[in-house]
């Protein structure tokens, strides 16, 4: 690892091959094609929904650590249930409450210093959103506020814009290997917990 590098460029080198790895899983593979269909995609929002339910409550208190030890950054994580939960009414999707993420979904959420790690993931994934936002309306012509919103709104809401900033700022020490090891941790969760989801749903 150079002594060069940010934190930022470390984290994308060391998840290089995991982001790659659910970039290749099967569900969000789906996310991009032209033949996408409505069934497919509440089976990708369930899937998510399901996620966002299990991790942010275990999240959310570590988020609020960090802004308490570094309030100058201004950086706010912002929900993505709301939004999940809207598209899936307005789809009328089932509830899911009975389908939980399979065992290895979790990423290490024992210090502040892994959360950082796993608001890079979902911070960045965000940026996919305007991509994936694009391909959804010419695929089934869905846009914010009829059933695409999860895939809008969080790209205008600034997160990744000031989380990258502070992610340059900080020194190499022990934050890097806890950072690091959340953010990889993250991609392996996502992929584990969409694979786990297509079986839970082949099996109904």
């Amino acid at each position: 690892m150079s002594h060069h590098q940010s934190l930022r460029e470390a984290l994308r080198a060391a998840t290089r091959a995991e982001h790659k790895a659910l970039e290749a899983q099967p569900l969000m593979q789906r996310l991009l094609s032209p033949e996408l269909t409505l069934i497919e995609y509440g089976q990708i929002l369930r899937a998510q929904r399901a996620y966002y339910r299990a991790l942010e409550p275990a999240l959310m208190p570590l988020e609020q650590q960090l802004r308490e030890r570094f309030p100058e950054v201004g950086y706010r994580y912002q929900s993505r249930l709301a939004s999940l939960e809207q598209d899936c009414c307005v789809l009328q999707l089932p509830d899911d409450h009975d389908i939980r993420p399979g065992a290895s979904w979790r990423p290490p959420l024992d210090s502040t210093e892994e959360a950082l790690g796993v608001l890079y993931v979902l911070e960045g994934a965000s940026q996919g959103g305007r991509v994936i936002a694009r391909a959804l309306n010419r695929s089934l012509g869905l846009e914010s506020g009829n059933g695409a919103d999860f895939f809008h709104c969080h790209v205008t809401q600034g997160g990744w814009a000031r989380l990258c900033p502070w992610l340059e700022t900080i020194p190499p020490d022990a934050t890097w290997h806890c950072a690091l090891t959340g953010a990889k941790a993250t991609f392996n969760g996502l992929k584990a917990h969409f694979d786990h989801w297509q079986r839970q749903l082949s099996d109904r």
